[in-house]
Order: C-alpha cells, then structure tokens, then sequence
C-alpha cells in the first residue's frame, strides 16, 4: 500500500508529489516529506518551531538552529503551503537578535546553565539569555549561541544572521505581504549591517567558515563572501519593495563592490580559490571547492569566467563520487594540519568531518546549473540523490564521505532534514523541470 501525506496539506502536497513525472523522483520527495519534513515540524517549543532531524530529539527536542538548516527547511516548508510556520518561526528568531544586528546560529531553553565546557563553551551565559512570548503563549527564557566551540577561528559566526535574511526573503517571496515586510525590513537591514560590520581591512568579510567547521576555514572563507554578496541583494530587492529606494541603492552597491573583491582576489585564472587563511594566504590546494558553484549561484563570477570554469565543473567526477552530489572539495584528504581545528580541550570525533557531500553543496550546484542553463545535470543531480535515498528507505543522512575505491559513507544521524529540504525545494520549486 502506497505511504499517505499526514492529513494536515494532504491534498495539496499529495497533488504535488503526484504531479513528478519520473517514479524514482517522485517516490523519494514522497519519502522525504512523509517521513522527514512533515515529522520535523513539530511546534513543540514554540508555535513555528522544527527540528533538524525526522526524529525530533537529535540536536535538541527543543532548540532551534537559525543557521543553515532551518533557512533551508523554512524554504521548504513554504512551498508545503505552511506560511503560518515560517511566519512564526521567523518572529521567533527575530526576538533573539541582537542590538548590533546579530542572530545566534543555535538557541537553546534557558531554564538552566547547559554547560560550556565542550561545544558550548561559546556560550555567553547569563549575558545572551532574553525572553521570547508566542502568540497565545506565556514568556520563556531562551538562549542563544553567537560564538563556536573554536574561539580562535569562530567559523559559523555570520551564519545566523545570513540565514535570517535569505528566510525573510524568500518568506516575502511567496506572500508578497507587504504589510509584514514594512513591520519585518529594519530587522532584516540590522541583520546586514552585522555582515558588513565584519569587513576587514582587505575588503572581506572576515569570517571563517561560513556552513562549516571541521575544517575550519580561518578566516576569509569563499563561500562566508558569495553567500554575502547574496545577503546584500536579497536586501536590496526587498528595500526595493518596500519602496525604500535609498536603502536599496546602498545594498546594490555594496553586493557589486563585495562581489568585484572577491573576483580580485580568489579568482585563479580557471576558477576560484577556497579561502584565505589568517597567517598562510590563498589556499587553493584541495581541488575544486564548493566556491566555484557558490560564485556562479550567485553571480559573483562573470559570464566569461562562467564558460571557463563550468566545463571543468561538470567534468569532475569526485564531486559526485559514490553517486552522491555534491563533495565540499574533490581532494578532500589533502588538508593540511594546519588547517584543522585549533588545539581543544576534549576531544573531537572528526577535524574533517564537513569535508564530505552535504546538501548545501548541492543546493549551490543546483543554483549554478539553473544560471547556466544545464538542466540534465541539474535532473540527473536530483535523480541521484533520489536513489541513493530511496536505497536507505527514504532517509538521508547529514554527510556522505569519500572512501577509497569510489563510494561513499553515511556520517551522522539518519533523518537529517538538510537532503530531504534541498530536494523538497528543488522539485517543488522547480515544478516545469520535474512534471
């Protein structure tokens, strides 16, 4: 008998995955909204609230993660039709920001100190606890992580509040409810002038790590500049439909004066570099990074760069290597100790941990082939993570890792939601591909 959506959207979502032409495709969304996404979405916290893992106890019962996963899981959820969602857990991340802009990429209950003696020991306790009131709820204390485990490098620490911009804007992108984006714009302009707070001297946002920590990237990471350069347009368009026309002019300008920088300096003749270490320069030494698909996403490479670098892109085996798009780096053994985590004290599982394939690689390539038109990589990308999805029984796990002779391995928890959103906005996003 054929799974069945829970009965809340059950005939618009159903209607949607139905709609799916190809059978393997159109098994795995099924399986990824069933048993993940819609699980996921489980508001116990708080109206709005979800988890970053089916099983909504890894990670937290009840933290949020205003980062990466819960943009790429608010972008999901608003093409499942629930705006309410996304509407409260992004009033639920805006009271947790800070007055300099800033936006915690972790938030945890403050009922009592959590310890911070390991991956906590950024936290800033009592310092960062505030207290949050849902609609139709009493006040709860939470608090959130601003800084990482890593105090020297920091990667991680412009996550949130990107994250909180890119969600704002693709939540105004399928409302177009002007009314909140008037109520919501100072926050998402506060949110951006914290990014641009972290320029340094050379012109980059000095930032480590933008999505990832093992390695860390310290301290110029590519990926922290494209991902700007995004934020800073995204601000602009929605200052544009606001009719803030200054404020719009302002973020343009500085999304082209970020994105000719970044040209200036990462680009390497063939293709961009991965980041620029704080003591050892440029380092372009691990093959080709996921800062090539980000720059092309994004349009921080130009047309003529563009029709260089694809070809080399798409002719990369390791990228997909195992069947599993997409790697952060083809080399992913070649890493030097000096770019590993800074000394701890406690131990770590793995200081490459997010040298693998992650869906928010992937979500780059697919971006990259829509500007470059390369619609069959783009399927063939989906079909793949369809099957490989399909083969563990409709789960997908947070990271995949190469392994010698050509496959790959499944690292952390089954059920993590980052493959199943990517596929989620892939398809439903692109309907006309995919029907």
């Amino acid at each position: 008998m054929r799974p069945t959506m829970t009965a809340c959207d059950s005939i618009d979502i159903e209607t949607r995955v139905e709609a799916t032409r190809d059978p393997i495709i159109r098994e795995a969304v099924r399986q990824a909204v069933r048993q993940t996404l819609l699980p996921a979405a489980t508001e116990k916290a708080y109206p709005g609230h979800f988890t970053v893992v089916a099983d909504g106890s890894h990670f937290g019962a009840e933290n949020t993660w205003p980062g990466l996963d819960s943009w790429e899981l608010a972008g999901a959820y608003l093409l499942l039709g629930k705006v309410r969602l996304v509407r409260d857990y992004l009033a639920f991340v805006r009271a947790s920001q800070r007055a300099d802009g800033n936006v915690p990429f972790a938030i945890f209950p403050a009922d009592k100190d959590p310890g911070r003696t390991t991956y906590l020991r950024g936290l800033h306790w009592p310092e960062d606890i505030y207290a949050y009131t849902p609609p139709g709820g009493a006040p709860r204390k939470w608090i959130g992580l601003f800084d990482h485990w890593q105090t020297q490098a920091n990667p991680l620490s412009v996550l949130g509040p990107a994250s909180y911009v890119l969600a704002c804007a693709e939540y105004y992108a399928a409302t177009q409810d002007l009314a909140w984006l008037r109520r919501n714009l100072v926050t998402v302009e506060q949110a951006s002038r914290y990014l641009l707070s972290r320029r340094d001297d050379n012109g980059l946002i000095g930032a480590s790590g933008f999505y990832l920590e093992c390695p860390p990237r310290n301290r110029w990471d590519g990926i922290t500049q494209c991902f700007t350069v995004k934020v800073f347009q995204d601000t602009a368009a929605l200052a544009v439909a606001a009719q803030c026309l200054e404020a719009a002019t302002f973020w343009e300008r500085e999304a082209s004066a970020l994105a000719e920088k970044v040209r200036r300096e990462f680009w390497r003749d063939t293709h961009f570099a991965e980041y620029i270490h704080i003591a050892r320069g440029l380092v372009d030494s691990h093959g080709l990074s996921d800062v090539n698909w980000a720059a092309i996403a994004f349009g921080v490479a130009t047309d003529a760069q563009c029709q260089t670098l694809w070809p080399l892109l798409v002719k990369e085996p390791a990228f997909w290597q195992g069947g599993m798009p997409t790697q952060l780096v083809t080399g992913p053994g070649t890493y030097a100790d000096w770019e590993l985590p800074e000394s701890l004290p406690f131990p770590i599982h793995n200081p490459l941990h997010d040298a693998a394939a992650m869906g928010r690689v992937w979500w780059l390539e697919a971006q990259a082939c829509l500007r470059m038109g390369d619609l069959d990589r783009l399927r063939e990308s989906v079909r793949l993570v369809c099957a490989r999805g399909l083969r563990d029984g409709g789960w997908w796990f947070e990271r995949y890792h190469m392994q010698p002779g050509g496959s790959v391995k499944p690292a952390g928890p089954k059920g993590y939601c980052e493959y199943a959103a990517i596929l989620a906005r892939i398809v439903f996003g692109h309907p006309e591909l995919f029907s």
